[in-house]
């Protein structure tokens, strides 16, 4: 049963744009569950079928404390630069011309501290969990298992009979949009691969979501969210304990592309059923 106390919000930050944070007992069960199964049918899809997945290599750094200083320094620089050309790009991201022009360049903006460590540091994109190799594989995988967590979602929050219009949504916000979702896992797999040679994924992971949850809360109580502080809080929480499960997800398979994808399907399932 959907929870009376409910808060339907719009995202207004570069690295939540697309999606909206309901507070309800319905829409938590509805993202822990199409969550839990599509990282779930993925893990078991490359364990049974090892032959399709690209081979796991070591994850280690020659002084990786070292690294993760740089790291947070960089995602500090994210969040920071992003909040303070909120309002700077925000008129312009509006403008029916050029607004997605102006979108993209926050996210390059936003985004260009970890760009710039990683040639500082001569460091590739596997080091983010970003491999090119079995693409094909990763894409068709990824829409795969995101085609049935969306469904569950819809399913859970009453709506399946519409998903045939749901999937006609996936492409609101165009490229751009699906950018700005991918890179939000970019970031967190920066993260996660160094702050991980450092001390395991054990840790790491109850780590680097809260943290991540915690990036969310200046959005969640200013902007167009305009949630209580003790609401934006109890927010986090909840999407920081299946944010855990995703960077295991993410460690375990050493890839972001099929995540991306998944969390696509999901922001778009979230928006679906809460503005409808």
């Amino acid at each position: 049963m959907q929870s009376k106390n409910k808060s339907v919000v719009p995202s207004g930050r570069v690295w939540s744009d697309c999606a909206v944070v309901e507070v309800s007992l319905n829409f938590e069960i509805a993202v822990y569950l199409s969550w839990i199964l599509g990282v779930g049918l993925f893990l078991l899809v490359i364990q049974f079928l090892p032959a399709i997945w690209h081979a796991l290599e070591a994850i280690r750094f020659e002084r990786p404390g070292r690294e993760v200083l740089w790291a947070l320094a960089a995602v500090v620089l994210l969040v920071g630069i992003s909040v303070a050309t909120d309002n700077l790009f925000g008129t312009w991201k509006r403008h029916p011309s050029f607004g997605r022009l102006a979108y993209f360049g926050q996210l390059l903006l936003a985004y260009s501290p970890i760009f710039a460590l990683l040639l500082w540091r001569r460091q590739g994109l596997k080091t983010c969990f970003l491999r090119f190799d079995k693409l094909p594989v990763k894409i068709l995988l990824g829409l795969g298992v995101a085609l049935i967590a969306s469904f569950i979602f819809l399913l859970v929050r009453g709506r399946a009979g519409a998903f045939p219009e749901f999937l006609t949504t996936l492409g609101k916000g165009g490229v751009v949009a699906m950018l700005q979702t991918f890179m939000e896992g970019f970031a967190i797999g920066f993260l996660l691969y160094r702050l991980g040679a450092w001390i395991g994924i054990g840790w790491s992971s109850v780590v680097v979501a809260f943290l991540f949850m915690a990036a969310h809360i200046p959005n969640y109580t200013s902007g167009t969210f305009q949630l209580s502080l003790p609401v934006a809080l109890l927010a986090a929480l909840a999407h920081a304990g299946i944010a855990v499960l995703v960077l295991v997800g993410a460690w375990k398979s050493q890839d972001i592309i099929v995540i991306g994808v998944l969390h696509w399907f999901i922001n778009r399932a979230s928006d679906f059923t809460t503005n409808q």
